[in-house]
């Protein structure tokens, strides 16, 4: 393993050249493997710094006395082989005399001309081969204090400069290249790691390679097979599927009848699952469909009550934040406004259509579907409470989408310029949310759970109720209907909804049914629409009337 601390990566050196001891732009290489070696009398490791650089100084370990062991384990083993001594590298041909030694370690060091060559010689030569963070030899540890160690090197750097962050770096490589030898080295005593020989009937490799056959190969040709079993194992799981999910859907059939539809079908069906290996993409998209359908819920043990009533909270709840909404909401000033140079009615109803289409996108991502289907869509079998909420702004198919939000735009922007944004906005939501409980309610009511619903057909027949009511004595007509057909067909706005109505509860009668459509939402929708409108008018009415007579007069 390498004993180099840290390095820093920096651009190639151009040549020798001299490095500060104190420079503040010091890589935190040089802070850690140089400029901060500080040798702790107490310990015998090196302590590494990247904080500030301190003054210089080296590693110098502490004699210790070893462990002695005892008599008769010292006699059963060889004693091991000191390592050889280290004469470093001289920093010129000819030694340095007294004088120089002094003018280096200072008037007042105790070195000997011998000792202080030998001290320059090996930081010259550690510094060099990059490894200044390894203790010195015990001969100079115990001859030299660090302070006198520190002079000496800051002498070296000083008139002896050299990139030493290169020195540790090839320092790097090398015992890298020695390590990877090594595990070679062991490869092949073990017989992982066969290299080219040229013995007689050695084996070979693929296609007649004489390198031998290679155990990494191996290795990667049983992964593969074990990674094919696998996969041949969660194929042949994918198709025996299919008749386990017809099982289970067959029993809860049986146990619970509401499950079938009208045409005596199944409420789930069960498709022919597709071979991964023959039709990957269908085969994935099936998988997210069946991900998508919370099979660990029984919907025969959901009673009708668990059915309605957590429901009927969310309703509640959202009533009552509609309430305070429309009552607290102020505009904001044109220039807080995001668009400001568009009507604030045509911007509300364009960001509802927004959301509205980013939902229905979603409904094209298989992966999404399992979150579209928990909150996003109200299924009477097993009822998601907060899905009235979601189920609101989802639309499945493109041709649902563009008639209800063509019916928004039309009739919003009418309603929205007379109501303001923040009692359409609450309208909206408390209709929308009505109009998927009362679908609900009804459908667990009557025993249809093989029911979906979703859509904002709810909260636009409140909007559509709702300027019927406020405009009951004025002439109405269908907005994108030719000029001249609009004064034939135009009617007073109590009329044109008392007609909306009755066509609701003639669809409900199955000999007159001509729409398939959730008629239950809508008039739960053309229910709150008609409420909110009457508390509406009520509510000005008595504004007015709190009014001084002139103002009265002014407004009328």
């Amino acid at each position: 393993m390498s004993n180099v601390f840290c390095a820093a990566w920096r651009n190639p050196c151009a040549g020798r050249h001299h490095l500060g001891l104190l420079s503040p732009v010091r890589s935190a290489l040089r802070a850690s493997s140089t400029s901060s070696y500080r040798f702790s009398p107490g310990k015998s490791s090196t302590t590494f710094s990247l904080s500030a650089p301190k003054p210089l100084s080296l590693p110098r370990p502490t004699a210790t006395r070893p462990f002695a062991p005892p008599a008769l384990v010292r006699c059963l083993h060889s004693r091991p082989t000191p390592p050889p001594p280290e004469h470093g590298v001289p920093v010129r041909p000819e030694p340095f005399t007294e004088a120089e030694i002094k003018a280096i370690f200072g008037a007042r060091t105790k070195l000997t001309p011998q000792m202080g060559n030998r001290v320059l010689a090996v930081l010259q030569g550690r510094r060099e081969a990059g490894t200044l963070d390894l203790d010195l030899p015990a001969d100079i540890t115990r001859s030299a204090r660090p302070a006198t160690l520190d002079k000496a090197l800051t002498w070296l750097r000083n008139n002896h400069p050299m990139d030493e962050d290169a020195a540790i770096l090839a320092r790097v490589e090398r015992e890298e290249r020695e390590e990877e030898a090594k595990l070679i080295r062991r490869a092949e005593d073990l017989g992982l790691y066969k290299p080219q020989s040229g013995s007689y009937e050695a084996e070979l490799g693929e296609s007649q390679d004489p390198s031998g056959k290679s155990v990494l190969q191996e290795a990667r040709k049983f992964n593969e097979q074990r990674l094919l079993a696998e996969q041949e194992r969660k194929r042949q799981e994918w198709l025996e599927g299919e008749e386990r999910q017809r099982q289970m859907y067959e029993q809860q059939i049986q146990k619970h009848t509401a499950l079938q539809k009208s045409d005596g079908e199944p409420a789930y069906g069960v498709q022919q699952r597709a071979d991964p290996t023959e039709r990957p993409l269908l085969a994935w998209v099936q998988k997210h469909h069946l991900q998508a359908m919370d099979t660990t819920i029984d919907a025969t043990k959901i009673t009708t009550s668990r059915r309605i009533f957590p429901s009927l909270a969310v309703v509640l709840l959202t009533i009552g934040a509609g309430y305070v909404f429309a009552q607290t909401y102020e505009p904001p000033a044109r220039a807080d406004r995001m668009w400001p140079d568009t009507p604030p009615a045509a911007a509300t109803v364009a960001a509802i259509i927004g959301i509205n289409l980013g939902i229905w996108a979603l409904w094209k991502v298989p992966p999404a579907w399992r979150l579209l289907n928990r909150y996003f869509i109200s299924v009477a079998a097993c009822p998601r409470p907060l899905s009235n909420i979601g189920a609101v702004f989802s639309h499945q198919s493109l041709k649902h989408l563009g008639m209800n939000m063509l019916v928004l735009y039309y009739s919003g922007t009418k309603l929205h310029d007379e109501i303001g944004r923040g009692n359409f906005l609450s309208l909206y939501l408390v209709a929308g949310v009505m109009g998927s409980f009362t679908s609900l309610a009804a459908h667990a009511l009557t025993g249809q759970l093989a029911v979906t619903s979703l859509g904002a057909s709810g909260a636009i027949a409140g909007l559509i109720a709702a300027f019927c009511v406020l405009n009951a004595n004025q002439k109405l007509t269908i907005a994108f209907l030719p000029q001249e057909w609009q004064h034939t067909m135009s009617a007073n706005g109590w009329v044109f909804l008392t007609g909306i109505v009755a066509l609701e509860f003639l669809n409900l009668i199955p000999a007159l049914r001509f729409f398939r459509v959730d008629n239950y939402a809508h008039l739960g929708g053309y229910l709150s629409g008609t409420i909110f409108a009457l508390a509406y008018k009520d509510q000005q009415r008595r504004k007015r009337e709190e009014m001084p007579w002139f103002k009265r007069a002014f407004l009328e």
